[in-house]
């Protein structure tokens, strides 16, 4: 093929060829990124749906594709001007090794920088949370603001904003994953009659799910006697509510249980005394 060219370009080959094989591999670069465009677009078929819809889906494949288009792109382009520099007569050699001796330095300076991103890329495509979330990162709590390769940044109820590496995220809870649960427990003395608490507390559970239905998912239960102690006999209801709705169905279902202990007469004591 070269022997062809130089036929064909005669004395302006040393120049022609070198241009044409430059050309070829700028075209062979542009299709490539056009292939791996193509299939990150399919990439939403390899990301597992689940109940929060597609949305959310959409946002986590849409943020990786641009992730491995970003990456390949960098890649193809040191290739494309290291291939150019060989071409065009430079000797690449040096540049190699002072490249390696850098990559090396580099790799061993951020080697925690490497731990997050590998991190972040598995958090983003297994959805272990996403923004919106509340999560609980050891002692840290509060609401996903922002998420990138690098770090996850939390709100807490507070205002304080926690930059959390995603390297050093070993266990994570999420506190808003698909559905929550709003856990009460009341605390009434030892003179009541279980019986009648348990109705007036079957009567607000009734009503607080016939008059919250997109808040109170399921029929509240009322679990029975947690603990005796000396402020009296604690009691536990439970409830299954959308994410982040917890916390205002159980202030809506102590207001409701207060009233209704009033009208019943039924006494939550300040602090009890065990009978002997």
């Amino acid at each position: 093929m070269p022997e062809f060219l130089r036929e064909i370009f005669g004395r302006y080959a040393p120049v022609a060829i070198p241009m044409i094989r430059i050309g070829g591999m700028l075209l062979a670069a542009i299709i490539i990124l056009k292939v791996i465009d193509s299939t990150l677009k399919r990439l939403r078929l390899l990301i597992p749906a689940d109940s929060t819809g597609s949305t959310r889906v959409e946002q986590r494949s849409e943020t990786l594709r641009h992730i491995i288009r970003s990456v390949s792109k960098v890649v193809l382009g040191v290739i494309f001007l290291l291939t150019i520099s060989s071409e065009l007569g430079f000797d690449i050699a040096p540049i190699l090794a002072s490249a390696g001796i850098v990559g090396l330095a580099i790799g061993f300076g951020a080697q925690s920088l490497v731990k997050d991103v590998i991190s972040g890329f598995f958090i983003l495509f297994e959805d272990q949370f996403g923004v919106g979330d509340v999560i609980r990162v050891g002692e840290h709590a509060g609401t996903v603001e922002q998420m990138s390769l690098r770090a996850t940044v939390l709100r807490n109820l507070e205002g304080q904003v926690h930059v959390i590496p995603n390297g050093s995220i070993q266990t994570v809870t999420v506190l808003t994953k698909e559905w929550a649960r709003a856990v009460v427990d009341v605390t009434v003395a030892y003179k009541e009659n279980l019986d009648d608490v348990f109705l007036s507390l079957d009567r607000v559970s009734e009503r607080l799910y016939k008059e919250w239905p997109d808040r109170v998912l399921e029929r509240p239960a009322i679990l029975g006697v947690e603990d005796l102690s000396l402020d009296g006999i604690k009691i536990r209801l439970i409830v299954k509510t959308p994410p982040l709705k917890q916390w205002d169905v159980m202030r809506e279902w102590r207001k409701r249980i207060k009233e209704e202990f009033d009208r019943c007469g039924i006494e939550v004591p300040q602090r009890a005394v065990l009978p002997r």
